[in-house]
């Protein structure tokens, strides 16, 4: 009986921690410890599970964002593509079952899980300015960052930075943290990395946090001066870090070449413009159905050939907007039915008040505007998961709200 009792109480934690770390440094661990957590949700609260995805139409939302492009595999003709595309995205099908799961941890065990993935993502950090240690803060000048766990995954992790800042940040402000000097420190620590960093998923989801923050959850005679104090940071990150300083001029160069119309190969995000003309094309000419998750890169490809020749293969992006994307998958409805699913979290009676829950789903929302998060395992790994967690939680202990 004893150690029946260790297991149910150590397991869901320790399997978490566990995903967390393969997250960062191994698929083959992130891999098994998903399906290993997905199977013990399932078993030991399995029913609970699915009562919950009955009831919530944002758990549903998750589970078309899956079905959308597995359906579509009827008039796909590439299954092998198809699968491809619906394969990294069964964490949105499992995880909403897995819900009751996250319900079963008491409170100190998530403050000892958060401050876990700190520690993890701090030594991910470390790692990272090591290796910037040696680099040239020109290479900013050339779209290159420095390289971060992940796989070198820079958007992705940036996204995991902002979600780490975001859970220190609030709860640092509601009390949740007991050791309120290492959750300060843990603050800075973040919020310079991700300047120096200077990716632009990062440094976007940054200014959204701390924006949602002081419009939603400071006093109103706090807000304003706030908000005059995130407008200095970046003229002082210019100013102390030549990557950021850099990583800026870079993007002004980038917006001013395909803003006048001139093509310069090496361009960071001209391509995902000329992606979601491609898209747009797709979508026009296959407005019911679309082509399928399987037929997309021929699809836009052949507008790429008739219509941007100059560009070279790797400039040839998959249409870089989570919501077009779908609709190549699916159409009209296809597109739709996403956009709704993206918006939901911001209706939702009993979540829209917390600010923790909302700058998760605004910084994935914007995210979901310039990049296809959900095409790629980490991707739809971070926002399933994370956002089933705050789903669980939103109403207990976690909440984030006055």
């Amino acid at each position: 009986m004893h150690s029946k009792i260790n297991l149910k109480r150590y397991a869901v934690p320790g399997l978490i921690l566990l995903m967390w770390g393969g997250l960062l440094w191994s698929r083959a661990i992130l891999s098994v410890s998903m399906i290993a957590f997905i199977v013990y949700a399932l078993a030991m609260h399995g029913r609970e599970g699915f009562s919950e995805v009955r009831k919530s139409r944002w758990l549903q939302g998750l589970v078309l964002l899956f079905m959308i492009p597995l359906l579509s595999g009827l008039w796909s003709e590439d299954k092998k593509e198809w699968w491809a595309v619906v394969q990294v995205k069964l964490p949105l099908l499992f995880f909403p079952f897995c819900v009751a799961a996250f319900r079963g941890i008491p409170e100190k065990t998530w403050r000892i899980l958060w401050w876990g993935l700190t520690a993890m993502v701090m030594v991910s950090m470390a790692w990272s300015l090591a290796g910037y240690m040696r680099m040239d803060d020109a290479d900013y000048l050339k779209a290159r960052v420095m390289k971060v766990a992940m796989y070198d995954d820079h958007v992705r992790y940036a996204w995991l930075l902002v979600i780490c800042y975001s859970i220190m940040l609030y709860g640092l402000v509601y009390g949740f943290w007991r050791n309120r000097i290492m959750a300060v420190t843990s603050l800075a620590a973040l919020a310079v990395f991700i300047h120096l960093l200077a990716a632009k998923t990062g440094l976007l989801g940054f200014y959204v946090v701390n924006l949602v923050f002081a419009f939603f959850v400071l006093p109103k005679k706090f807000t304003w001066p706030v908000v005059a104090g995130l407008a200095l940071i970046p003229l002082l990150a210019w100013l102390t870090m030549p990557s950021f300083r850099n990583r800026m001029k870079f993007v002004v160069w980038d917006f001013q070449n395909y803003s006048r119309g001139a093509y310069t190969e090496g361009l960071s995000d001209a391509p995902r413009v000329w992606s979601w003309k491609a898209a747009a094309a797709v979508i026009q000419e296959h407005p019911v159905t679309g082509v399928g998750a399987g037929d997309v890169i021929p699809a836009v490809n052949g507008w790429y050939a008739a219509h941007a020749p100059f560009l070279k293969d790797y400039e040839r992006l998959v249409p870089a907007n989570q919501v077009l994307l779908y609709g190549c998958y699916a159409g009209l409805a296809g597109a739709l039915l996403a956009l709704l699913v993206f918006l939901l979290p911001f209706t939702m009676r009993g979540f829209r008040q917390n600010a923790l829950w909302i700058s998760f789903h605004a910084v994935a929302f914007l995210g979901f505007m310039y990049e296809i998060a959900l095409e790629m395992q980490f991707g739809a790994f971070l926002y399933a998961l994370f956002g089933v967690m705050l789903y669980a939680n939103a109403r207990d202990f976690f909440t984030l709200k006055r």
